[in-house]
């Protein structure tokens, strides 16, 4: 994880990847385009996944690391979370960065994801 990391790709199988360049992450999300949200009302964090995840649940396995991950970070309960399919992106989010929308997670963003990806059970690489 580098100190400019915009943001955290979790996979279904529990993998997670902090990068910088969110169209890399954006390419895993499948074929059917790229739906976004704000983590929760008036947050600077925003969550990716496929447009479609939800629907053709035949092509996106559950994701129940994410949905921990997102329960954690916004401070719910995780029976509280989501439904989250297939991969899913946490990200910074910048309204005035006209180039992707994202910015570099703060210090007590990425400790608190950190944290969330631990309590999840999610592996990173080294």
């Amino acid at each position: 994880m580098s100190p400019s990391s915009v943001y955290v790709l979790i996979r279904p199988d529990g993998t997670a990847e902090w990068g910088e360049r969110i169209s890399r992450a954006e390419d895993e999300l499948g074929p059917h385009g790229v739906g976004r949200g704000f983590l929760t009302d008036g947050s600077r964090l925003r969550i990716a996944m496929s447009d479609c995840a939800l629907i053709l649940r035949d092509q996106y396995a559950p994701n129940p690391h994410a949905a921990a991950v997102l329960a954690h970070v916004a401070g719910m309960p995780a029976d509280a979370a989501p439904e989250t399919r297939g991969p899913v992106i946490l990200f910074g989010w910048d309204p005035l960065n006209e180039w992707d929308s994202t910015r570099p997670f703060t210090d007590t963003e990425r400790a608190a994801i950190t944290d969330a990806l631990t309590v999840a059970g999610c592996t990173t690489g080294s």
